[in-house]
């Protein structure tokens, strides 16, 4: 079986509760995969745009990928900033599968962002399921149409949580292959 290890980095400030949850439910989930190790990491300087307001994906993942050292581990970054790439209006994420990079923003998937009450639970269970997903396009999974699987593209909050925190039985067979090859 290869060595995995998932290594998160977060850029900005993040609630340690809400990181201490993610990476709670990352091992159990992810298993036999493990988070070998949290650290924080710099913010990119060229990262904010002053007129979307909002702050580059692109520019994260070369902040990501100079801290990325073992060729062995899956990258996990995550930010509570509002993300974006050019030609979308916000990204919960992306993943660089080449790399072994994935990074994930909850600026968007906290509830007070949708005018509800804040709801840390609810907010966890969102993260868990983008960092799922980030996480299975790094092992080389393709999005899936299935809307119940973690694999599903999530076009809006609403796609979100509607799926469950893991993959469904093709994707997982698939990622089984891709861990124990």
């Amino acid at each position: 079986m290869k060595e995995f290890s998932i290594i998160i980095m977060v850029i900005g400030d993040l609630e340690e509760n809400l990181l201490k949850d993610i990476k709670l439910q990352l091992d159990n989930m992810l298993y036999p995969l493990k988070v070998t190790k949290v650290e924080n990491i710099p913010m990119p300087k060229k990262a904010y745009n002053p007129q979307r307001q909002q702050y580059r994906t692109l520019e994260f993942m070369k902040a990501l990928r100079k801290h990325a050292v073992d060729k062995h581990s899956k990258y996990l970054g995550i930010t509570s900033l509002d993300l974006y790439t050019e030609g979308a209006e916000f990204d919960f994420g992306l993943a660089l599968q080449d790399m072994n990079l994935c990074i994930v923003s909850t600026h968007r998937l906290r509830p007070e962002y949708y005018g509800q009450p804040p709801n840390p639970k609810l907010l966890t269970k969102r993260a868990v399921k983008e960092a799922i997903h980030e996480l299975g396009h790094c092992f080389g999974l393709e999005h899936c149409y299935n809307p119940r699987c973690a694999m599903y593209f999530s076009s809006g909050v609403v796609d979100t949580d509607r799926k469950r925190e893991n993959f469904c039985e093709q994707c997982q067979k698939r990622i089984r292959t891709k861990i124990t090859n």
